[in-house]
């Protein structure tokens, strides 16, 4: 019996990095999380400027600042309407600070203010933590809110910043409430330990301000709409600085929209709410003035029924109910032009007549020498005013194809063709949408093709007006061929990194990462018939620096079953006749293992060398 057999085709490496200091092994450690003087409570929930319950609506945050220098640790509380009823109470700070990673903390003296000033004066992390108590002559029953635990990062020299970027919580405030509505801005230095200072501006207080320290952006409430550029600066110790911008849209809720006559528009609701609303009323205001319910529900989005010039000028805007508070969005204009461009849409389905299997509605996977082919669609202008009374269907073929023929609307047409790059243009003209709005569309060939190649099409409108001015090209989705010579192929090897070990991961199995995310061996099996096929593997090489091997064993992990490898090739998949070749690798539960021995390790990159090899034999 013969046998097929591809020797070493497939290599890949293997990369693992041993981290030395001095002469000891160190780990790399994840964060930790460091256990506070409190639970940190959950933040204040902000429903259009009114606070739903009481707590933190600025955290402290994690900073890096040199020794002697100062630094400010910045909050604000918000408080539920409930507690905001008591006019007499007031917020009870306190700050607290741990040196031993949580274990133990100590109130800071002075620190009962919002903001809290340090100077580190030696190199270190000291954690903070703030709680606030809210009331009026005694802390009885008062409740105690904490905020998140901070990091003060102490460094002997400055580090200063290169970049700059900044995001805000919320891209859009509305100016249209009773209450003031706000957002906070944040700035990421690169290298995020970077000690300057940042400062906040705002390029058009009429719109909005902002709070120069913390980064506040409150909207305007009178109604005044645009985009508002936010810049943070980071001053570094040596008086460089870095910016970054953002932008935020103020407004009332919903943008004007434009669109043509016959399609619809959508006014969507601008803007973050904590909570999604529990009904939102749509209304609709006619050029007359007439105000007509249109939707009721819980969407932020409403979308018109397809629309004539009727609509033109018409107004829309909507009612939010969010936790009993009531939002009302501004009145946004629907401009309606009249549309004569023509709105074409393709429907499109392209099937293997000889053999289907595997294939989908728009892509033929396995077609070979000999296979008949159809192409099946519709083609529709949807709108009822268009110019377009006369156009070509066009679709493009492989040159390597024939016995083509193309019907519209069931009758088989004479075409005319125009060669072009990797194919051949297959024109049929006199097509009129003027009163049949959709037409049908059938192509069918035979493949010639013998080699492995993708071919892509798709159907084509070309339309002209009564004047015959082009109106343009319209388009179907890709239909895709993929031409094969019916084999096996194994399409990538990839490379597999075990990360940083150290003396900790000794006797313990350290899964390998694919360092592309994919699998570890990857096939495409376009074969019509299908022999038994195996699959080997064989470590080629020791893992090696260059200068010194690695005592380690290398496996195959196949769903928890362990493979040693070695020189010897090892059978890790099989395939019965009949059975399609899958990839090997986390799609199927496949990986690779490696154990370090109990043995002495020499710090550096080492490498290793792994060869695939499959085996087919015929049916």
């Amino acid at each position: 019996m013969m046998i097929k057999k591809w020797s070493n085709f497939w290599i890949m490496v293997l990369t693992l990095t041993l981290l030395a200091v001095g002469w000891q092994m160190v780990p790399v450690h994840a964060a930790t999380t460091i256990p506070g003087k409190g639970t940190p409570s959950a933040n204040a929930t902000n429903i259009l400027g009114i606070y739903l319950n009481t707590g933190f609506s600025l955290q402290p945050e994690d900073q890096y600042v040199v020794i002697n220098r100062s630094t400010t640790l910045t909050t604000a509380t918000g408080h539920s309407v409930l507690d905001a009823a008591n006019l007499f109470a007031n917020d009870h700070f306190q700050w607290y600070q741990s040196t031993n990673q949580g274990v133990t903390w100590a109130k800071v003296d002075p620190g009962n203010n919002a903001n809290l000033t340090v100077t580190p004066n030696q190199v270190g992390t000291t954690y903070y933590q703030q709680s606030f108590q809210y009331y009026a002559l005694t802390s009885i029953g008062a409740k105690t809110y904490y905020s998140r635990v901070a990091a003060i990062n102490a460094v002997a020299e400055p580090i200063p910043a290169t970049r700059l970027d900044v995001t805000a919580d919320s891209n859009y405030l509305y100016n249209n409430q009773s209450t003031e509505m706000s957002t906070t801005v944040n700035a990421t230095p690169t290298p995020v330990n970077a000690t300057g200072k940042v400062t906040w501006s705002i390029d058009n207080t009429d719109l909005a301000t902002i709070d120069s320290t913390t980064g506040i952006v409150t909207a305007n409430n009178q109604g005044k709409s645009g985009t508002v550029t936010v810049t943070g600066t980071i001053t570094n110790d040596d008086g460089s600085t870095r910016s970054g911008t953002t932008t935020i849209k103020i407004g009332g809720g919903l943008d004007d929209q434009t669109i043509d006559e016959g399609k619809t528009a959508t006014f969507s609701v601008q803007g973050h709410f904590d909570d999604d609303p529990s009904k939102v009323v749509w209304h609709k205001v006619t050029a007359s003035g007439k105000d007509t319910v249109v939707a009721t529900g819980t969407a932020k989005s409403y979308t018109t029924p397809v629309t004539t010039a009727d609509d033109d000028q018409a107004k829309f805007y909507a009612i939010l109910t969010i936790d009993s508070t009531t939002l009302t969005t501004n009145k946004a204009t629907l401009n309606v032009n009249i549309n004569r461009t023509p709105n074409v849409s393709f429907t499109s389905r392209i099937e293997d007549l000889t053999d289907n299997t595997g294939n989908t509605d728009t892509t033929l996977n396995n077609v070979v020498y000999g296979d008949s082919s159809k192409i099946t669609g519709t083609v529709t202008d949807n709108n009822a005013h268009s110019a377009m009374v006369d156009a070509d269907f066009l679709i493009k073929m492989p040159e390597y194809v024939h016995n083509t023929t193309i019907k519209i609307d069931g009758v088989q047409h004479s075409y005319g063709t125009q060669n072009v790059d990797n194919g051949v243009y297959m024109v049929i003209s006199g097509l009129s949408f003027a009163t049949i709005k959709t037409h049908t569309f059938e192509v069918d060939f035979d493949s010639l093709m013998t080699t492995n190649e993708t071919f892509v099409t798709q159907a084509e409108i070309q339309g002209n007006d009564s004047n015959n001015n082009d109106l343009g090209t319209f388009s179907g989705g890709n239909l895709t061929m993929v031409f094969s010579d019916g084999k096996l192929q194994a399409t990538s090897a990839n490379q597999v990194d075990f990360g940083s070990l150290t003396y900790d991961d000794v006797n313990h199995q350290v899964m390998g990462n694919v360092t592309d995310g994919g699998d570890l061996l990857s096939f495409t099996d376009r074969r019509r018939e299908r022999s038994a096929t195996t699959v080997t593997l064989s470590q080629e090489t020791p893992f090696s620096n260059g200068s010194h091997d690695l005592a380690a064993t290398l496996s195959f992990d196949d769903n928890g079953n362990l493979i040693p490898l070695s020189t010897t090739s090892q059978t890790v998949a099989s395939y019965a006749a009949g059975e399609m070749v899958k990839s090997i690798g986390s799609s199927n539960g496949q990986s690779l293992a490696l154990k370090l021995a109990n043995a002495g390790i020499t710090p550096g990159d080492y490498t290793t060398t792994l060869a695939w090899t499959i085996t087919e034999a015929p049916q």
